[in-house]
């Protein structure tokens, strides 16, 4: 019994020394900050330092400031040339090496003269341990928003205006940084990445990770994707890499990392990477306002335009468009990387900017998503026709009541309109005939002198005008074409009786 008293007591200590390492911490206090550069700003001949001005501004309220020659240095050397390019890992290591407590990025994104002055301004400031945001303004004054009754107390000067705006930017910056939840790691995960990122369930993706030294280095790295380790190599105890074979199922996996340091502490990081597998294939439509084209320069259905449109969200890694002949030859084909245009547009045209001939042609979208997942869209119908009606008009009859006209219409679209005038041998005009859609097949005429009887050595000097229009823009136009008399039907004559003529055979 003794024994397992000397043990819990013994137990009871070390606990403690656990929770006080690892538990609640007292707020960290910000003394030291180093400002990121604002920029200067000319207005007329007033010229304004805005991190001098922000920088003289944080001293009045008693915060320390690094100078601009130390945090110079600092960028120069780390290549860093924009607030943009600052990532985790560097404002933590600006901080170890300038004794930085907070770092303050900003921006005068709007500096205006004037009767009505204006200024627009933002900052934030960021936890140099652990690069969490702990305060962020923004401002945008004019002179007139300073104005009561009458227009008293409007700012007409814009250096005054400027003066306000950085005072307002800046009230409520915090003292304390706030509670650090975790207690500082000596080194960063500056980045961590599956390659590919997204693919099939139960192919292999490449895992690499960037360890940055900041105060130590780690003594053991272990990353896991579910419950399933990655095993990990490194050449340089910087960068760690390993393969790892995907889910099957369909999903978002993300990437878990356990670092140990020289001092034994275990670190955990949780969605440091996330790998997508998908195994569907993107699905895709093809809307068409029109199926017909006439690509000859007339202005009317010269090109034809389709628009595709993903009936899931998809990531594509590239598509391509295909347009064949009846044969199955490709005559026009485009192909892009990443996700699909609005629309497309075709001209008729080939690949080498010819125009294609009149027929039917089927055009197919075929996609590949970031997967590998392959689709090809139902095919899609498409006519070409630049080619006018064809109308044969024929004089069928001609009797005392007038002439009986029959008329065959050949056209690969549909008619729309047509109009057809008849001239008597005179030369003037007979009849009129009009319509809508199909022409008929058979038309009659009156004509003046139809009661002198058909004469067939005058009928030769009656004539027609026509104008057919199809769907596609193309028409067919005849001015005073002479309509020929019916042939004349000849009897065949009875062939006439032949001799017997005797052959001796030889």
């Amino acid at each position: 019994m003794k024994k397992y008293i000397l043990t819990i007591v013994l137990l009871i200590p070390s606990l403690c020394l656990s929770v006080h390492g690892y538990g609640e911490q007292d707020s960290v206090k910000i003394n030291k900050i180093a400002v990121m550069p604002f920029g200067s700003f000319t207005v007329g001949l007033l010229t304004f330092d805005f991190t001098r001005l922000i920088t003289n501004r944080l001293i009045n309220d008693k915060f320390s400031v690094i100078s601009q020659d130390m945090l110079e240095g600092f960028l120069v050397k780390k290549r860093v040339r924009r607030t943009d390019l600052l990532d985790r890992a560097t404002i933590r290591e600006m901080g170890m090496a300038l004794n930085a407590d907070a770092l303050m990025i900003g921006s005068v994104d709007l500096l205006a003269g004037g009767e009505n002055p204006r200024i627009t301004m933002s900052a934030q400031m960021i936890d140099c341990v652990d690069s969490a945001v702990v305060w962020a303004n923004s401002i945008s004054h004019t002179g007139a928003d300073f104005a009561t009754f009458l227009g008293i107390g409007k700012i007409n000067s814009v250096r005054k205006l400027v003066e306000v705006a950085v005072t307002d930017l800046l009230k409520g910056l915090p003292a304390e940084a706030g509670v650090h939840d975790e207690l500082p790691r000596p080194f960063e995960l500056a980045q961590a990445s599956f390659f590919p990122k997204v693919l099939k369930g139960g192919q292999r993706t490449n895992v690499s990770i960037e360890v940055r030294e900041i105060t130590g280095k780690p003594t053991d790295i272990k990353a896991f994707v579910l419950d399933t380790e990655v095993e990990l190599k490194s050449e340089d105890a910087r960068w760690y890499t390993g393969t790892f074979t995907a889910p099957s199922i369909e999903g978002i996996y993300s990437l878990r990392v356990y670092v140990t340091d020289q001092g034994n502490r275990l670190f955990s990081m949780d969605d440091l990477a996330r790998l997508r597998v998908d195994n569907t294939p993107p699905e895709v439509s093809v809307s068409f306002r029109q199926r017909l084209i006439s690509p000859n320069n007339d202005g009317i259905k010269d090109d034809i335009p389709f628009f595709p449109e993903l009936l899931k969200a998809d990531i594509l890694e590239g598509w391509r468009v295909e347009i064949a002949d009846e044969a199955g030859t490709i005559v026009r084909s485009e192909e892009g990387i990443g996700m699909l245009p609005g629309g497309f547009v075709w001209r008729g045209e080939d690949n080498n900017f010819r125009r294609v001939k009149d027929g039917t042609y089927f055009c197919q979208l075929i996609l590949e998503d970031k997967a590998g997942n392959r689709s090809v869209s139902p095919k899609e119908t498409i006519v070409v026709d630049t080619t006018p009606p064809e109308v044969e008009l024929v004089l069928a009859a001609e009797d005392d009541k007038g002439i009986t006209l029959e008329l065959k219409t050949k056209d690969v679209s549909r008619i729309v309109s047509w109009e057809l005038i008849i001239y008597d041998r005179n030369g003037d005009e007979a009849g009129r005939f009009e319509g809508k859609g199909d022409i008929p097949t058979s038309l009659s005429c009156a004509l003046k002198d139809a009661q002198e009887g058909p004469n067939l050595e005058k009928v030769g000097f009656l004539a027609y005008s026509l104008e057919v229009g199809d769907i596609a823009g193309n028409r067919l136009e005849i001015e005073k074409e002479l309509l020929k008399p019916p042939e004349r039907v000849v009897p065949e004559r009875e062939p006439s009786e032949k001799k017997e003529v005797w052959i001796e055979d030889f």
